[in-house]
């Protein structure tokens, strides 16, 4: 019997180092996984800082507690992306997008965790574990059509003295994300595509004391979709006798049209030379409208008929 009891000595002493290891009486282990579809569009006109999308991973944990009796190693490791300090939002791989995860424990207390590594002791006394995880996505500057790859984004490890996992807690994203800005398009408003823009009959006399008469205001109207500006550029023939006119082809002599535009309040004339003639608008509320202007103008002597003019106005955007 004497051999066997030494057998059983020599066990029982082999074993008491991995018994001291358990620093605590249970651990949290548990791993989630957030699925986002694989293109997201983000609008052309979120402002920089806005929530993109904000979406639970999978899986809620129920709420319990660990009492460690010493020391224990804890372990974070996380992607390394550039934090935008200070809101704990971090840069992703995709240009222009952020992230931020928040993480809520057993008390059923949320808060925002940084993404780091970091392995260091956690504390003796009880503990809440980590029940669940969402993600949000923000948009931080310009949208490139840029990739947040699939893979682990944070993982909270609980570790031995000597290196052996004891429980972790993992959020991972399944599958890569292409982030793109829409393709935005703008177009004129049906009305405004063919338009003829009547002024009222002056006498001739009216330009005895001013350059030009016969003013109408007006407007033209781009609707448009995901686009942040429009440009509104004229074109047309200019008048032989002052560029800054657009050329009549009626029976009127020595008149042209002048085309102005009256943003703010402002008239600025619009020339038919192909100067200062574009104007750019913000779009609001999916419209840019910019207000015009048409009068007769005097350029050499007036004389009895009709002033038959054209622009043309191009839009462009983005």
């Amino acid at each position: 019997m004497k051999p066997s009891i030494s057998r059983l000595l020599t066990l029982l002493v082999l074993g008491l180092p991995i018994a001291a290891q358990a620093e605590c009486d249970s651990y949290m282990d548990s791993e989630h996984g957030l699925s986002l579809p694989a293109t997201i569009t983000v609008p052309a006109n979120l402002p920089d800082g806005s929530i993109i999308t904000q979406q639970p991973f999978s899986g809620v944990v129920p709420g319990r507690f660990f009492n460690c009796h010493s020391l224990t190693l804890r372990q974070v490791t996380s992607r390394r992306y550039p934090q935008l300090l200070p809101s704990l939002i971090y840069s992703t791989e995709a240009p222009g997008i952020g992230i931020r995860i928040k993480i809520t424990d057993a008390r059923g207390v949320t808060n925002f965790y940084a993404l780091e590594n970091i392995t260091n002791q956690l504390p003796t006394g009880r503990h809440p574990i980590f029940t669940n995880a969402e993600a949000i996505f923000y948009k931080t500057g310009p949208v490139t059509g840029g990739v947040v790859p699939a893979g682990s984004i944070y993982k909270y490890t609980m570790m031995t003295r000597i290196g052996q996992r004891l429980g972790r807690f993992e959020l991972n994203l399944n599958n890569s994300v292409r982030f793109v800005s829409p393709v935005a398009t703008c177009n004129l408003e049906a009305g405004d595509v063919n338009r003829s823009i009547a002024l009222d009959p002056v006498q001739v006399s009216a330009f005895n004391s001013s350059p030009y008469a016969g003013a109408h205001n007006f407007e033209l109207t781009a609707n448009c979709s995901d686009a942040a500006n429009v440009t509104f550029r004229f074109s047309g023939p200019p008048s032989p006798e002052n560029d800054l006119l657009f050329a009549n082809t009626g029976t009127a002599g020595g008149v042209a049209l002048w085309l102005y535009s009256r943003i703010n309040g402002t008239n600025q004339t619009i020339p038919a030379n192909g100067s200062d003639n574009e104007r750019t608008l913000v779009v609001s509320g999916n419209r840019a409208v910019l207000s015009l202007g048409a009068a007769y103008h005097k350029s050499g002597t007036v004389g009895q008929g009709t002033l038959i003019s054209t622009a043309t106005v191009n839009i462009t955007y983005n």
